[in-house]
C-alpha cells in the first residue's frame, strides 16, 4: 500500500457519514489494546476556538519539556496535519503502515456496510473520523507520547474520541452548529458538548449563559470541579494588531503581565486564558508546567487559517470561520481594525448546511466588495444560489472557485487594501493552494 492509497482507502469512508455513537470506535481499539488508555490527555471540545485552545495547550506541553501529541481535525492541506507530535506532522509512511493494519481489521471484524447487513452480528464498519482517531491514538501510544490534546471532532458525547478519560476537559463555548446532529436550542447543543464530562475529572469552560448552566448542571451531577474561565480569571489586552496580541492576566494560581500571543483577535485572547486554566489544573495534578513554559508555549503556538496574514501588499487575510459566532468573532476584529485595512474586499466561500445569510449579515457591510465563490467540498454551496447576499454586501461578483476569486480581487486590490478569505475552512485550504503557501 502506498499513501495515495491509504488516503484513498480513508477518504472513501467518508461515504459513510458521520456517525455518532461508541460502539464502533470502543470495538476497534479494542482489537488494538486500547492505545487512548496509555497517553494522559486533555480533551478539547466546544463551538468555536477548540482548535485553537487545543494547538495551545499543547504548546505549553512542549515548552514544558513534554512529548506532546496533538490530534486535530480537519487538516487544511495535508491528511498529515491531524496528527502531530511536538508539533511535527506524523509521516506518510507511518499513515501508510497504520492504515493497512486498520483495513484489515475491519475488513475481518466489521460489517462491510455503515450499517449491519440484517444476517450479519457484525457491527458497522468504521468510518473516516473513527478510524482516524484510532490511528492517533495508536501513533502517540507506539511514539511514547507523554501528554496528548484530543479535540473533538463533532458535538462531544458521541463524538469518537469520547473514549478517553482525560485529566482536564474543556468546552471552549457552546453556539448553534451542526443542529441536524445536535439539537435545535443552545441547551441541547449544550448537552452534547457535555457528555465529554468524565466522573471526578475537571472542567474548564468559557461558555455563557444557556450552554453553561447546562455545564455547570452537568459538571455537578457528575462531581466534575467546573472552573468558569470569566470567574475565576481577570484579563486585559493591552496591545492588539494583525500580529497577535499582549495581555495581563490575574488567576488563581498566579498573575501573568505582557503575555504575548501570536494570534490575532480578542476572541483568540479568550482561548488563551482557557489554555491557561487548563494547563493550571493539569499543574495541580502534578505536570511539571510553570510559568516560563507557559508563556513560552504561548509564543510558539500557531494555528494557520485563523486570521493568518499571508501576503502583503495587498494584504491577505485568511480565516476559517464557517458559522455565525466565528463569523461575529471576525467581524469584531475587522470592526477594530478597520481603519488599519483601507478597502476591504472579502472573498467568501460557504456550504450549503451552513447560515450563511446570518455570516453575511455580520460580514458584508464591513466589506467595500464581495467576490462569492464555491468552496471545493460537495457539501459547497453554488455562489448563484446566495440569492439575499446583495442585501448585505456591495458590488457583489461571481468566481467559479477561490483562486479565481483571489485573482479577480487582487486585480482590483491597491497596494494597501486588505483582501480577506473567509467562510470556511475548505475555501481557506484552496486560497492556500492557490497561493503556494503551505502549513507550518
Amino acid at each position: 500500500m502506498t499513501y495515495a492509497e491509504a488516503t484513498e482507502f480513508l477518504f472513501s469512508l467518508r461515504r459513510f457519514g458521520w456517525r455518532l455513537g461508541l460502539e464502533t470506535v470502543r470495538r476497534l481499539l479494542e482489537l488494538l489494546d486500547n492505545p487512548q488508555q496509555t497517553v494522559p490527555s486533555a480533551h478539547i471540545g466546544g463551538t468555536n476556538g477548540k482548535g485553537s485552545t487545543a494547538a495551545m495547550l499543547s504548546a505549553i506541553f512542549q515548552a514544558a519539556g513534554y512529548r506532546t501529541g496533538l490530534y486535530t481535525s480537519p487538516h487544511l492541506l495535508n491528511f498529515t496535519e491531524r496528527i502531530r507530535i511536538n508539533g511535527a506532522p506524523i509521516p506518510e509512511r507511518e499513515v501508510t503502515r497504520l492504515t493497512a493494519r486498520l483495513k484489515d481489521l475491519c475488513a475481518a471484524h466489521f460489517a462491510h456496510h455503515a450499517i449491519p447487513n440484517p444476517p450479519s452480528d457484525r457491527l458497522p464498519h468504521p468510518t473516516f473520523f473513527e478510524l482516524t482517531t484510532a490511528m492517533a491514538f495508536q501513533h502517540f501510544a507506539r511514539q511514547a507520547v507523554e501528554a496528548a490534546v484530543i479535540e473533538v471532532g463533532l458535538g462531544g458525547r458521541f463524538d469518537a474520541t469520547n473514549v478517553i478519560t482525560p485529566r482536564v476537559a474543556v468546552v471552549t463555548n457552546v453556539s448553534l452548529e451542526h443542529q441536524e446532529y445536535l439539537g435545535r436550542t443552545l441547551a441541547e447543543i449544550g448537552m452534547e458538548k457535555a457528555g465529554i464530562l468524565k466522573p471526578g475529572v475537571p472542567i474548564i469552560t468559557a461558555s455563557r449563559d444557556a450552554g453553561q448552566e447546562v455545564l455547570r448542571r452537568t459538571a455537578a451531577e457528575r462531581g466534575a470541579p467546573l472552573v468558569q474561565v470569566q470567574e475565576a480569571y481577570a484579563f486585559r489586552v493591552r496591545e492588539s494588531g494583525l500580529a497577535g496580541q499582549l495581555l495581563d492576566l490575574t488567576g488563581p494560581r498566579r498573575r501573568y503581565e505582557a503575555l504575548w500571543i501570536p494570534l490575532a483577535g480578542r476572541h483568540q485572547a479568550e482561548n488563551a486564558v482557557t489554555a491557561i486554566a487548563a494547563a493550571e489544573v493539569l499543574e495541580a495534578q502534578g505536570f511539571r508546567l510553570g510559568e516560563a513554559a507557559i508563556r513560552r508555549g504561548l509564543e510558539e503556538a500557531r494555528w494557520p487559517g485563523r486570521l493568518q496574514v499571508v501576503s502583503e501588499r495587498p494584504r491577505i487575510l485568511l480565516d476559517g470561520a464557517h458559522n455565525p459566532a466565528g463569523a461575529q468573532a471576525l467581524a469584531a476584529f475587522l470592526a477594530e481594525h478597520r481603519p488599519t485595512l483601507n478597502r476591504l474586499i472579502l472573498v467568501f466561500g460557504v456550504l450549503r448546511d451552513k447560515d450563511w445569510e446570518a455570516m453575511l449579515a455580520l460580514l458584508g457591510p464591513l466589506a467595500d466588495q464581495t467576490i462569492l465563490t464555491h468552496p471545493p467540498a460537495d457539501r459547497g454551496a453554488d455562489p448563484h444560489e446566495l440569492v439575499m447576499a446583495d442585501r448585505y454586501c456591495s458590488k457583489v461578483e461571481i468566481a467559479a472557485d477561490p483562486a479565481e476569486g483571489l485573482a479577480l480581487a487582487r486585480a482590483v486590490a491597491g497596494p494597501g487594501d486588505t483582501i480577506l478569505v473567509t467562510g470556511s475552512l475548505y475555501t481557506v485550504a484552496a486560497a492556500l493552494r492557490a497561493l503556494e503557501v503551505p502549513v507550518p
